[in-house]
């Protein structure tokens, strides 16, 4: 049993660090992404997410180290981050948001745009509830309930907000 619980966290580990490896790429800010419109450049919205998915790996090495305070630091992190969720996807102006182009979301569409919305502040909450739940794991020096609250956030909040929200809605070839 131990056996297949190590290489369950391995294989999450692996997959994790391959994610953040593949998406990250150079970053630039709001700002810069008016100006430039080169390839390289990453809009906000998966800035964000590479951010998240950084701190995600962060917390399963701090586990696998046995680092609980720093665990508990990268949890707080993905609090922080998880509040700019909503100003990072829906932006003020429909309009000039390169996210719904991506998605291929019609900016005038303001009932699917608030539907979105809302499905997002769920998850966001999940993604602010279970990173607190590690925080919490972590704090008690726990490795197993913190292994358990991570996997369960990825499980239950990152997979799932992918396959509801960002499957649905960017097509594969605008991911």
């Amino acid at each position: 049993m131990k056996r297949k619980g190590f290489l369950t966290i391995g294989l999450l580990g692996m997959s994790l660090i391959g994610l953040g490896i593949s998406i990250n790429a150079p970053v630039v800010s709001l700002a810069e992404e008016e100006v430039a419109s080169h390839e390289g450049v990453i809009e906000p919205t998966r800035a964000l997410m590479n951010e998240i998915a950084n701190h995600m790996e962060n917390i399963l090495d701090g586990i696998l180290a046995g680092n609980f305070k720093y665990v508990a630091q990268e949890a707080g992190a993905v609090v922080n981050q998880s509040y700019k969720i909503n100003e990072t996807f829906f932006q003020v102006d429909p309009k000039e948001n390169p996210w719904y182009k991506r998605a291929k979301i019609d900016p005038n569409d303001s009932k699917k745009i608030t539907k979105l919305k809302e499905d997002f502040d769920a998850y966001l909450k999940d993604i602010a509830s279970s990173a607190l739940e590690i925080q919490k794991a972590a704090k008690s020096n726990d490795e197993g309930a913190t292994l358990k609250s991570f996997t369960s956030m990825i499980e239950k909040t990152c997979f799932e907000c992918h396959k509801n929200l960002r499957d649905k809605q960017i097509p594969i070839e605008n991911r």
